[in-house]
């Protein structure tokens, strides 16, 4: 599988001096670069296919500076890296990065202040000028040329009544004059006869051809949404405490470690791709059970001291399975639930069992997977 990552996918519009890294991978071995190679970014957005860019190698990563996007409106844009034109990364869905807006995106206005004695002052001052100005006489000039010719004078007396004129001949047809005022309004008429009463919508529904109540026929009007299990995720350190947004809609919190950035994995390098979980930050461990390079074995075999880092008050929000409350999670730890020497420790259990179900409520793990592991369905 073709996969590829990106060192950093939020960005200020017209910040033209960002320099993005791509690295690719497949089947998650990282691909060597072949300076004879033709790497182009090719972007969309939710209208479709935008543009491409040609990549440059740097590090044996692909490189490119937001320089090519101050053309970009603030928006979330997809894109792919197409080699050669005949091999595209990644295999499934796309790469995505988002242009934010800058604070000068919005014009403020400001307005000029003068005050009494500063008006008085400049007034006071041209006043002088004015008086300083010499009166000199020139010479005569020449004669100038004719004036315009004036308006006419007023209207002299009537004269006296002259002669009657002969009969003219008979003049066309006039123009039909303006339409007259409109008439008083007209009686009322008979009420008409009750007409049949017509199909409602949910018997026209019926009648296409469906089935179901009426609730059903509401429900069909509903647009479905597609949500499926995350593939990425940024780190918000705007909220208290910072949140993991996946790229499925959800959102992680350790309120346990609050801002902690060994646990948020700010500055982490660890990849998101590995066959044994992440120590530190459990939002990559997600992400390995998500995209299959960390199997569910590797979780029920998994002694509980390894989550010690890992937050037992963990809290998802807007989760895409929202019926957790309905389980019983005390038992979802799979086939260990001791540490390392045969010991038993509580917290360590809890911090293993509220993991699995985070994974459950972001979408990753079915139900199946989580009874399979222990978990219980409350009657």
């Amino acid at each position: 599988m073709k996969t590829l990552t990106i060192n950093q996918k939020v960005f200020k519009h017209q910040d033209t001096q960002t320099k993005l890294r791509i690295a690719l991978f497949e089947d998650n071995n990282k691909v060597n670069l072949d300076s004879d190679a033709d790497y182009q970014f090719k972007i969309k957005n939710s209208s479709g296919y935008l543009k491409s860019e040609t990549l440059t190698i740097e590090d044996d990563c692909l490189v490119l500076t937001t320089d090519k996007f101050k053309d970009l409106t603030p928006d979330t844009y997809n894109f792919e890296v197409w080699v050669n034109e005949d091999s595209i990364y990644p295999s499934n869905n796309y790469g995505y990065f988002s242009i934010t807006k800058n604070v000068s995106e919005v014009d403020g206005e400001t307005i000029p202040v003068i005050t009494i004695e500063d008006f008085e002052k400049r007034f006071d001052e041209a006043i002088q000028k004015i008086e300083n100005i010499e009166v000199i006489k020139g010479e005569k000039g020449d004669k100038g040329d004719t004036g315009l010719q004036g308006l006419p004078g007023p209207v002299g007396p009537q004269g006296p009544k002259g002669e009657r004129g002969e009969v003219g001949p008979k003049g066309e047809k006039g123009d039909t004059g303006l339409q007259g005022e409109k008439g008083n309004k007209g009686d009322t008429g008979e009420r008409g006869a009750n007409g049949v009463d017509g199909k409602s919508a949910y018997q026209t529904w019926l009648d296409l051809g469906n089935s179901g109540s009426e609730q059903d026929f509401i429900n069909s009007l509903k647009p479905k949404v597609e949500r499926h299990a995350p593939t990425g995720y940024t780190l918000d350190t705007s909220t208290k405490p910072w949140t993991i947004w996946f790229d499925n809609g959800c959102g992680i919190q350790y309120p346990s470690y609050y801002n902690n950035p060994s646990i948020y994995g700010q500055g982490n390098a660890e990849a998101n791709f590995g066959n044994d979980l992440s120590r530190s930050c459990p939002h990559k461990t997600m992400i390995r059970i998500s995209n299959s390079s960390f199997f569910l074995r590797g979780y029920t075999n998994r002694e509980i001291e390894v989550f010690s880092n890992y937050d037992k008050n963990i809290k998802v929000i807007n989760p895409i399975r929202t019926d957790a409350d309905k389980f019983d999670w005390s038992g979802c730890y799979g086939n260990k639930n001791t540490k390392s020497d045969g010991s038993f420790d509580e917290e360590l259990l809890q911090k293993k069992t509220q993991f699995a179900r985070a994974v459950y409520e972001v979408g990753i793990w079915s139900e199946e997977d989580v009874i399979k592991f222990g978990a219980v369905r409350k009657v």
